[in-house]
């Protein structure tokens, strides 16, 4: 009996929806690179928010700031967001978030200097993360946010 009950059509098209904001995110970033590659202009560009649109005129991608705080959000076709990086006064956070909307993919760098990774469960239960500061740790936590296992680099083993 199998676990996960997707099909083979529903994983295809997840993978088809990852493709595509691979490429969007490819789009963007080649953008930026040749937008910097150019001579400069004298003044500015000055904008709310630059986006980019489909046929339809549905955002997939916006350069804008959100709550405060700036960044480049990827949207997927029904208006998700997707994929976050951006910058707040406590950090730097590159997000990747499933299609309800909740972070299955986090990599930050704090502003108190500690940085790490993050890869999460289901609606965010469980997780192992990875994570330094002055030493570095590896932690597992349980669907109720317990620490069920760790390796340290005080311990250099997992503990129990």
């Amino acid at each position: 009996m199998m676990k996960n009950s997707k099909t083979v059509e529903d994983r295809l098209n997840q993978l088809a929806t990852w493709n595509k904001l691979l490429l969007l995110v490819i789009i963007v970033v080649g953008l930026l690179a040749f937008m910097l590659s150019q001579k400069p202009e004298p003044g500015a560009l000055r904008a709310a928010s630059i986006q980019l649109v489909d046929n339809r005129g549905d955002v997939l991608a916006e350069l804008a700031v959100r709550d405060g705080n700036p960044g480049l959000y990827l949207d997927d076709e029904a208006g998700q967001t997707r994929a976050a990086l951006f910058h707040a006064p406590d950090g730097t956070g590159f997000y990747i978030m499933d299609s309800d909307g909740v972070t299955r993919v986090g990599i930050a760098q704090f502003a108190h200097g500690g940085g790490g990774v993050a890869l999460h469960g289901e609606r965010s239960r469980g997780a192992a993360v990875l994570y330094f500061k002055e030493e570095g740790s590896l932690r597992f936590f349980d669907a109720d946010g317990r620490v069920t296992n760790e390796v340290s680099a005080e311990t250099s083993s997992p503990s129990n």
